[in-house]
This record gives structure tokens, C-alpha cells and sequence, in this order.
């Protein structure tokens, strides 16, 4: 059939409505694809009024009203989308005074404060190896007796540890006290002299020297000191034993201070550096807190519990603190001042996170960006303002609302799309 033969048959009696339907037709699927062609080029004015001649914002799920939709179809939650009308004021949900009281529905301001991110860990006490005092002969010998006998043995500084007898040394003080006692021009006294710094090089204490320069005569053994104040934490020489230069014959530790060794999850270390204050407290003294700060982070990390170390030096009036005590560490910070609400404000729904906001009588959900959390409180980067209302606890009972005056909505939609009986 060709082009003419469908004009002479529209011609003939009746064909003028045939044309008009024709034209009609054409004009439906003209509009169709019109607007098909608005709604995929951004869909704000894929329908702007409706049947009433009111325009139409945007379609939204009252169930999650931060989610807005250009027209009708399914929210994320695969529930009916509504309009939300350009002449209807976002109004929330609106719960009265009295349920909020009654119900226990806590609202606080959003504000500016010092977020100080803290963590905690548990630590350690350990001796400070920087205490640590070798008693040591600077010539070989033997140990004829000791002072102590025991590890763990507390001792003071400047206190007999023990008798060394030195054949070499002895030598040296024979022939040191030859040298005093021969008179006129024959020594000189740069040999005495010499013959004086070598027994000191040797180990002989100062005083054992003197009493050789008053006459004293030569000691068959001389005596080792403590260096320092402490706890004896190692015996490397038992009475009788040889010892040679450089070998210890009693390590001493001081306690005067420890160190509390704290393991910190991973997580946290991005928080962390040296110089941050801690709390410490220690199961022994219950309601005591010792301060101190982190003074070095070790380079290495546990592979297999994924912590890392840090130390804390502390000073031990008393020597109360006794090592291998186990100790709780909470390591404050400094993170500076920024926008924070309560931690439990925060709604996680998995894919983004809400609060609820009041704002003039109502509350209205809103999507933030979170920062850090720091203690019971979250820094909030994006969504909110400081000095807005926001709800930190009895959230639940808002969302049921929500909830029902969404469902409400959709049967008030249902009921207006009804067709008359």
C-alpha cells in the first residue's frame, strides 16, 4: 500500500475522523518520548505539578528523607516515593513536650571543644636499664669474699660488696711503697708519680693509695663498692671464683625510677607520638594515679597481636613499684578544637551516618561526615552546625515515628490516586 492509496482512503466518507485520530496518535507518542528524553537529562522537571496544579520539589521516602528522588519510583529501602510539595514547609516529626519527657529524650548542642583522642593499654613495669651499675676489677684476680649472696639483695651506694685479691696489683704496691721509701736524688718524682697513677689505673680504691703515701704497707686484697643505690639483680662471681677485667662480679639496679612499658593497639598509633601525657594506675594501689608522658615509641611492632610499644619513666619514692607489676595505661591527647557531638548521637546505618536535628519544635534527620572519635565524643566535619540541637539518646522512638508518619503518608497518597466508585 503506498502513500497515495492512504490519502484516498482518508478522503473518502469518514476519513476525516480517521485523520484526526491519526494526528491525535501522533501527538501521544510525540509527548511520550519528550518526555522520556526531560527525565533522562536530569529529571528536576520530569513532572513539576500535579493533577491539582501544585509543584512538585522532589519525591522523597518520610522514612528517609535525606534521600531525594527527581520523580516517583522506589527509595532505597524499596519503599513508594511521595512528593514533597514547593507550598509544604519541611516540618519532621514532631513529638510533644511531655513524651519527651517522658520517654527520657536527651538533646544537646553541637559545639566547639578541645577533641583530645585517648586510648587505652596495658602495661608493664620494668627496670630502667639507664640505673644499671656493673661492679666490675680492673685486674684479674680472684673473689675471696662477698657482701651479698642473693639476688634481690638491696644495697646502698658506697657499701662493701666484696674482696678481691690481685696478685698484679699486689706487685704494683710493693714496688710503690719500694719507691717512697728511697730517699735522695736516686728516684726522681716524676717515677713516684708514675708509680702512684698506675695503682689507680689498676683499681686500687683511693684510699688504700693514702695509706701507702703515709707509710701504710701493701694490702693483700682490697676491697670492691657500690657505685650506686639499688637491688642486686645479678651475682656474675661466687667467693673463690677468678674474675678478669671487664667481668662483672655484682649488677646492681637502681630503683629510684621504672619504666612502664604499655603495648597500644595499632589503631591508635596514628594518634600517638612522644610527649602525650598519660594516666597510670596500678591494681596494688587502688584510687592512686600516677602522670607521666610517653618518652619513646619502640620502631617495631608485634606481628602477631599488632601492637606497639611505648614507655613511660616514672619516678618510685618508696620503691613501691616493683617490677613485672601489671599496669592500666590511658594515653591522652591533644587533637585540637573542632565540631563534636556524643558518639552515641551518631546513627550508623552502614551506609552513611545520621543524626537527628530539632530544629523549631521538630526532628529532622540529617547526614553528616564523621571525623575522629576522642573519648564519648565524634568530631563532625560536615552536615551540622555549631550550637544546633541534636538528639543523643531515645533516637529510636523518633525513627518510629518517622516510620508511621510515613506509612500514613503513603495511604494518604493511596487514598487521593483512588478512583471514585
Amino acid at each position: 500500500m503506498n502513500r497515495t492509496t492512504i490519502v484516498a482512503r482518508l478522503r473518502r466518507p469518514g476519513g476525516r475522523t480517521l485523520l484526526i485520530a491519526a494526528l491525535a496518535l501522533a501527538l501521544a507518542l510525540l509527548s511520550g518520548l519528550a518526555g522520556y528524553f526531560i527525565a533522562g537529562r536530569g529529571g528536576e522537571t520530569a513532572q513539576s505539578a500535579d493533577a491539582s496544579g501544585r509543584r512538585i520539589l522532589y519525591w522523597y521516602d518520610p522514612m528517609v528523607p535525606m534521600e531525594r528522588y527527581p520523580g516517583p519510583g522506589k527509595s532505597s529501602m524499596n519503599m513508594d516515593l511521595i512528593p514533597r510539595y514547593a507550598d509544604e514547609a519541611e516540618s519532621g516529626v514532631r513529638v510533644s513536650p511531655a513524651m519527651v519527657q517522658n520517654l527520657g529524650i536527651r538533646v544537646v548542642r553541637a559545639e566547639i571543644r578541645d577533641l583530645a583522642p585517648s586510648g587505652a593499654a596495658v602495661g608493664r613495669v620494668e627496670l630502667d636499664e639507664r640505673l644499671i651499675a656493673e661492679v666490675q676489677t680492673l685486674t684479674p684476680g680472684f673473689v675471696e669474699s662477698l657482701a651479698v649472696r642473693a639476688e634481690g639483695e638491696p644495697v646502698a651506694r658506697g657499701a662493701r660488696l666484696a674482696t678481691v685479691y690481685s696478685p698484679e696489683l699486689l706487685g704494683a704496691q710493693q714496688e710503690y711503697a719500694a719507691l717512697l721509701r728511697i730517699r735522695g736524688s736516686a728516684i726522681t718524682p716524676g717515677l713516684r708519680q708514675a708509680a702512684r697513677n698506675r695503682l689507680r689505673l689498676l683499681g686500687l680504691p683511693a684510699g688504700a693509695i693514702r695509706r701507702l703515701d703515709q707509710g701504710g704497707t701493701p694490702q693483700r686484697t682490697y676491697a670492691v663498692f657500690a657505685p650506686a643505690s639499688g637491688v642486686v639483680s645479678r651475682i656474675g662471681a661466687r667467693p673463690g671464683a677468678q674474675v678478669t677485667p671487664g667481668q662483672s662480679i655484682v649488677t646492681i639496679a637502681g630503683l629510684s625510677r621504672v619504666l612502664v612499658v604499655a603495648h597500644v593497639p595499632e589503631a591508635l598509633l596514628g594518634n600517638i607520638r612522644s610527649g602525650l601525657p598519660v594516666r597510670i594506675t596500678f591494681a596494688a594501689f587502688p584510687g592512686e594515679v600516677r602522670e607521666g608522658r610517653i618518652d619513646y615509641i619502640f620502631p617495631t611492632l608485634d606481628p602477631e597481636a599488632r601492637t606497639a610499644r611505648v614507655r613511660v619513666t616514672l619516678d618510685n619514692p618508696g620503691q613501691r613499684l616493683r617490677q613485672g607489676m601489671f599496669a592500666n595505661v590511658q594515653i591522652l591527647g591533644a587533637g585540637g578544637m573542632a565540631l563534636s557531638v556524643p558518639s552515641e548521637a551518631v546513627i550508623d546505618t552502614g551506609r552513611r551516618k545520621i543524626v537527628i536535628v530539632r530544629r523549631e519544635g521538630a526532628f529532622l534527620p540529617v547526614e553528616v561526615v564523621t571525623g575522629r572519635d576522642a573519648g564519648e565524643w565524634t568530631q563532625i566535619l560536615s552536615g551540622i552546625e555549631p550550637g544546633q540541637e541534636v538528639v543523643a539518646s531515645g533516637q529510636f522512638l523518633i525513627d518510629s515515628e518517622a516510620s508511621l508518619s510515613g506509612f500514613m503518608a503513603r495511604m494518604g497518597q493511596g487514598n487521593q490516586a483512588a478512583p471514585a466508585r
